[in-house]
């Protein structure tokens, strides 16, 4: 089943300003996740969060695989990840 890439990198986007207290739009995708100010925990949550969201399993250690939000939108988005893949 196919992901759609914009909603996940919309979706990174607004959680990541959320956390950091910023308007959306100062969120680079390219940037890394650390730059953008996410630490080891704050990673394994996002990841468990956007595992929830898209209801499928997602490692804990997707955002540092993954190191961007353009990166990992394409991942996901590339891999068309679906409920019965791991």
């Amino acid at each position: 089943m196919p992901v759609d890439r914009q909603v996940i990198e919309d979706w990174l986007v607004g959680e990541i300003a959320n956390q950091q207290g910023v308007d959306p739009e100062q969120i680079d995708v390219s940037d890394s996740f650390v730059d953008l100010g996410l630490d080891s925990a704050s990673g394994v949550a996002l990841a468990g969060d956007l595992a929830k969201l898209l209801g499928i399993p997602l490692p804990e250690t997707l955002a540092w695989e993954y190191p961007s939000i353009a990166a990992l939108a394409d991942h996901i988005a590339g891999v068309g990840l679906s409920p019965h893949d791991d």
